[in-house]
């Protein structure tokens, strides 16, 4: 009986159940939600979800302890703090409200996350497009707390992984406000496309100046750098750089820089250096070399980070180079432009226009047991002291071959042949007068060996090289000329010493058979200068290398000592001495030294050039003058890195600069950016941290 009355009650519930109508859901976008408690109002349409609050729009996640939902009009509060996510960015607030139709929202008392960039602000308004705005807010990348800087804004935009601009911005270091900024513009792309850099200093030439660099990424295979400075004695400079690389096969560097002086003397001072390097194609590339000047001291005045204070000449060229299957061709051209007296102009030297070079494989003909390389050319050439255009055609053949000894011995004979066409072709005479033939052909039979010994210590070379020049036109030795005919008979020896892995030195001279028709030489004369080089590296931090070349007849040529230890970063000395026979009574030393804590947070280096003069070598040394001195103080804060540098030589140079970077987020501004790009056209970048010449 009780049963029965039960499943009576059972089908009445199932069937009131059937007839309840469930409401449809209101217009608007979905809102999915969790929580420990759920109450509906359906008077109200009131959702009020407490502990542990998750709500899922279609781009929102809003985490909370309790919230209220209006579902009628997809509307939400919260009187407590709540966390808004939208995959990208991630938004703190002690209490805020949102309209899930606009997709919009506000928060109070509010903290965020952009990027390297922490913000804490009164009020953040959340926008559709993933748009925020901040009002009466403090940002920073620092990680310390407190701060040991922070700007403050009246607002800030934030447009997630793409940029982050503040106004009526104020930067406190500490709590000590520095200075004002109406606008205040930030990259939060991984990628920083902009970068702005300030260089305050004075100069005893140039006077104060402001040297200004902006470098922009045009993406992952191209850069640049523009610069506009000001000079107060001379004016405003402006400039740039563009570094293109994208891979080892298609690099290039371009620089350049003018400026119009306003002193009494008005030039127009300027610069313009690049190279390319460019693969066209599997077999073929480019590469060129960009090097004009308006004068030779234009370095010495406006790049002064360059290694050649003084430009004593100008190098430029260009190739194109195709490799065949046997052979590879070379069409290229080149010039040679030298300094004036005066090093206020460059007068054209050399020039090559164009030179066509060809050279085949080692190749086997038949059976012969030989290896046989051809090549040929043709070039138009200019030389200033010569009074024409020399053109030359020719071609040439060598055969060689390698024969074991014994062990650890090996010769290798080279036996070649060439005969040039040239336009026209002078010769000096014994009287003093120049004979001049016109499309001359002219054969030089050579003939070589090398006679190798490999020990356990390094290998020593004999050659014997010898090329004869014929009578133009004629297979006969031309042994009227003042030489014989004979253009080279040269035995050379040479040694390098390995006895350890760090170490080297090597060894080589030479003596020269020749005999001429207008002089005498001795044996003091034909034994070629005996050049000595040894290098020992006993650890990274330690190098020392040496290099003297004398000569039996006049004495010592040159001599050059270094020796380095420490790096770059860290606590260094060093010093060289060097002398060179061209301007025998100066002897010039250098003197480096660097100090600096275990872990380099900062360092002071400083680095003197002297010169002194004797007539008597080494003992007689007097007058000795410090002519350049160069030091540097750098410190790497928490947020900051700081540069105080100060350069004096001749030329007018007195200069003294300031360079303060913010280190924003994780980016070191003391590395410019893909440094070892610059270093192919700037070596001195490798061991610099300026950003420019």
């Amino acid at each position: 009986m009780i049963r029965a009355a039960l499943l009576i009650l059972a089908l009445g519930g199932a069937a009131r159940a059937e007839d309840y109508a469930l409401p449809e859901p209101p217009p608007g976008p979905r809102l999915d939600y969790a929580a420990d408690e759920v109450e509906f109002d359906a008077d109200r349409a009131q959702l009020h979800l407490r502990g542990r609050v998750t709500l899922i729009e279609s781009t929102w996640t809003v985490k909370g302890e309790e919230l209220w939902i209006d579902t009628e009009k997809r509307r939400g509060r919260s009187e407590g703090p709540l966390l808004v996510e939208d995959g990208i960015s991630a938004v703190y607030g002690e209490s805020g409200e949102f309209d899930f139709v606009k997709h919009t929202g506000r928060l109070q008392r509010t903290s965020a996350g952009h990027a390297d960039w922490r913000i804490r602000a009164k009020e953040a308004r959340v926008g559709e497009n993933r748009r925020l705005d901040y009002y009466g807010g403090d940002f920073t990348s620092c990680g310390r707390k407190p701060p040991h800087y922070h700007f403050r804004a009246s607002s800030i935009t934030v447009k997630p992984k793409r940029y982050m601009i503040a106004r009526n911005v104020l930067f406190y270091l500490g709590e000590t406000p520095v200075f004002y900024l109406p606008f205040l513009f930030k990259t939060l792309s991984p990628r920083h496309y902009l970068r702005w850099k300030s260089q305050p200093g004075y100069d005893q030439r140039n006077g104060p100046f402001l040297k200004n660099t902006l470098t922009t990424d045009h993406g992952d295979t191209v850069y640049s750098k523009l610069y506009a400075d000001y000079y107060q004695k001379q004016g405003t400079g402006l400039g740039g750089e563009l570094h293109r690389r994208d891979g080892e096969n298609s690099r290039g560097a371009l620089f350049g820089y003018t400026i119009k002086e306003t002193s009494s003397t008005g030039d127009r001072r300027w610069a313009l250096l690049g190279q390319q390097y460019q693969a066209l194609y599997s077999s073929a590339s480019f590469q060129g070399r960009l090097q004009l000047q308006s004068d030779s001291d234009f370095n010495n005045n406006y790049a002064r980070s360059n290694s050649f204070r003084v430009t004593p000449e100008l190098v430029n060229g260009g190739a194109v180079t195709h490799r065949f299957s046997q052979a590879t061709a070379r069409l290229s051209y080149s010039r040679l432009d030298t300094a004036t007296v005066d090093r206020r102009k460059f007068l054209k030297t050399a020039e090559s226009y164009p030179r066509l070079e060809v050279l085949s494989q080692p190749l086997r003909f038949g059976r012969l047991p030989w290896l046989n390389t051809l090549n040929g050319f043709a070039d138009n050439t200019f030389l200033k002291d010569r009074p024409f255009i020399e053109k030359t055609v020719g071609g040439g053949w060598e055969g060689t071959r390698t024969f074991a000894l014994a062990r650890g011995v090996s010769l290798t004979p080279k036996v070649g042949f060439t005969e040039t066409y040239y336009n026209r072709f002078d010769q000096p005479t014994v009287a003093g007068s120049t004979v001049s033939r016109l499309d001359a052909v002219i054969g030089r039979p050579s003939a070589a060996g090398t006679l190798r010994f490999d020990t356990l210590v390094g290998g020593i070379d004999a050659t014997q090289s010898y090329r004869e020049r014929l009578q133009p036109g004629k297979f006969q030795q031309d042994k009227a000329a003042l030489d014989y005919g004979v253009e080279e008979n040269l035995l050379t020896l040479s040694d390098v010493i390995i006895p350890a892995p760090r170490m080297y030195a090597r060894l080589s001279t030479g003596y020269d058979f020749r005999t001429f028709r207008d002089r005498t030489i001795g044996f003091r004369r034909r034994v070629q200068p005996i050049t000595a080089d040894a290098s020992w590296a006993p650890t990274s931090r330690l190098n020392l290398t040496l290099r003297d070349e004398y000569a039996l007849d006049d004495g010592n040529q040159a001599a050059i000592f270094d020796a380095r230890w420490g790096d770059e970063e860290g606590a260094a000395v060093g010093g060289g001495f060097a002398w060179n026979a061209a301007d025998a009574r100066k002897y010039v030393a250098s003197f480096d030294f660097a100090v600096a804590p275990s872990s380099p947070t900062w360092r002071l280096a400083f680095g003197i050039r002297a010169q002194a003069e004797s007539s008597r070598g080494i003992g007689g040394l007097h007058g000795w003058r410090v002519f350049e001195k160069e030091f540097a103080w750098t410190k790497r804060w928490h947020d900051f890195y700081t540069k105080v540098a100060g350069r004096f030589r001749p030329g007018g140079v007195g200069e003294a600069s300031v360079r303060v970077d913010f280190k924003f987020g994780t980016f070191d501004p003391k590395q410019a950016p893909r440094r070892d790009w610059e270093t192919e056209l700037f070596p001195e970048r490798a061991t610099q941290d300026d950003l420019r010449p």
